[in-house]
């Protein structure tokens, strides 16, 4: 009954209305009274109709009740307005079982025609008071969609995979990998970031293929990031999977977001660094990989 039917052509799951019911009887509250919140919570609400009350004022509700809770800033907002809880079909933020579950289409956004992700960048579109059939933006979700899938296809990429082909060989002096260029996304706008990547390392008793730093490097920075992250993924990644005597990285990018919008300043550089064993512990070895990177 738990089963959602998986969609062949795309990273998604149609719920049925029978596993819609199913979750409404086995995590909506069984006496109360409640409110949907709008849209989808709506629809969940009629679900339980039968054994609660449905009120129109959200401020008689005892709790609400939602679809979906993702990132739970729905339900914390509500909760801040009110001082009530949610509690939703589907739980990503409290459930295990549900983190699991990928972008899901509910039977009643099948039949309002929002069973994608595209139909959220129209709705995005038609906020900004653009007329979304106009000929530059008919295309334009399937686009972002397509783009920002590409740009954080690093999440399904293992690190371990990309590192496994190593070669012995024995080397007493640094291996460096520079001038790199990756873009990433800034997890707070959605922004791209770009730069230029410095990878070093103090082979112990095997070496990787220089190409190999650079998918690493893609790996983690076709993700939705922070610069800081991304740094020290890079040199955690080589220390485990290599086993050097010393890992360095160093990054240096531009911020739309920051370029863009806010304080505006598009000249703005941001350069972050992740010195592990050698490098933190000799400071001529680190002098030297910083040299280098420049």
């Amino acid at each position: 009954m738990e089963a959602v039917s998986p969609d062949a052509e795309s990273p998604k799951y149609r719920m049925t209305w029978e596993v819609a019911k199913y979750r409404a009887e086995k995590y909506l509250p069984v006496s109360g009274k409640i409110y949907g919140i709008p849209r989808g919570g709506m629809f969940v609400a009629a679900l339980a109709s039968h054994r609660v009350t449905l009120v129109d004022d959200p401020a008689d509700a005892d709790i609400f009740v939602d679809d979906i809770i993702d990132s739970g800033e729905t339900a914390a907002k509500w909760k801040t307005k009110y001082g009530k809880g949610t509690v939703a079909l589907v739980d990503k933020l409290h459930r295990p079982e549900d983190t699991k579950l990928p972008w899901i289409v509910f039977p009643w956004e099948r039949q309002r025609g929002e069973d994608s992700p595209q139909s959220a960048v129209t709705r995005i579109l038609q906020y900004l008071g653009q007329d979304v059939t106009r000929e530059g933006l008919v295309r334009t979700p399937e686009r972002v969609i397509g783009a920002l899938t590409e740009m954080t296809a690093g999440f399904h990429q293992d690190p371990a995979k990309i590192l496994t082909t190593t070669f012995k060989e024995k080397s007493d002096e640094m291996i460096v990998l520079r001038k790199c260029r990756f873009a990433s996304l800034c997890e707070h706008h959605i922004l791209p970031f770009t730069g230029t990547a410095t990878i070093g390392y103090l082979p112990g008793e095997k070496v990787v293929g220089i190409s190999k730093l650079a998918r690493l490097l893609f790996c983690f920075s076709r993700r939705l990031q922070i610069q800081e992250r991304l740094t020290a993924q890079i040199a955690k990644s080589i220390e485990q999977y290599l086993s050097p005597l010393g890992v360095g990285v160093i990054l240096k990018a531009h911020h739309a977001c920051m370029g863009c919008r806010g304080v505006n300043q598009p000249d703005a550089e941001m350069v972050t660094s992740a010195m592990l064993g050698a490098f933190r512990e000799n400071p001529s070895a680190r002098a030297e990989l910083l040299e280098l990177s420049r």
